[in-house]
């Protein structure tokens, strides 16, 4: 399996936030780039407990899933960015790096 590397995981998913929030990314590019160093920590530590065999493929989306939530409270912080645009922002993000996650993880968790 492929090991996630938090550098490129992390600098594809702020990509896809600027090119998604376009001319809104000056105002949001701290607190987002932030949130996503959260977000491509928590999935390199949800692929090391699954090689470590500490948690289940349900446990790890569990786990995914309550970290995208607290980035989406991160962004709807901003005065600029509203739910469906924190939608928008994550799924965008997230959709970037899919295939090596998925590959990482040895299952589909996004």
């Amino acid at each position: 399996m492929a090991k996630l590397n938090f550098i490129t995981i992390f600098e594809e998913m702020v990509a896809a936030a600027r090119t998604t929030l376009a001319g809104n990314w000056p105002a949001v590019a701290d607190i987002a780039s932030s949130s996503f160093k959260t977000l491509a920590q928590a999935l390199v530590d949800i692929e090391q407990m699954k090689n470590d065999g500490t948690i289940s493929d349900e446990q790890a989306k569990l786990l995914l899933n309550m970290h995208k939530n607290t980035s989406k409270i991160v962004l709807l912080t901003v005065d600029v960015i509203d739910i469906i645009k924190a939608e928008a922002v994550i799924n965008a993000a997230l959709s970037a790096i899919r295939i090596p996650v998925n590959a990482a993880l040895g299952f589909q968790i996004l």
